[in-house]
């Protein structure tokens, strides 16, 4: 006979990646710096136009990185109908 166990803990829904603490008003925090000490940044699930437009049911407000225009992109329409914007600065 096997026994199962099956362990439980009370979380939030915060994720942090070399970070203890989560910020409480993100889903997901991730530390500037590296187990070193390190200054790191972060890369954006960069693809090409063709491989965007063809994520299934991207949802409203996912981020990319456009290797052909060279630009963040965020979906502003709907999982159903995207609408692939570039992002822009002042």
């Amino acid at each position: 006979m096997i026994g199962v166990t099956l362990y439980t803990s009370h979380t939030f829904g915060q994720v942090s990646i070399n970070s203890e603490t989560p910020h409480p008003s993100s889903i997901l925090t991730i530390a500037p710096t590296d187990l070193k000490g390190q200054y790191k940044g972060t890369i954006l699930s960069p693809m090409t136009t063709s491989q965007i437009n063809n994520i299934p049911n991207p949802a409203k407000g996912l981020i990319v990185y456009d290797t052909l225009v060279k630009c963040l992109k965020v979906n502003k329409g709907t999982p159903t109908v995207s609408q692939w914007v570039c992002i822009k600065t002042k």
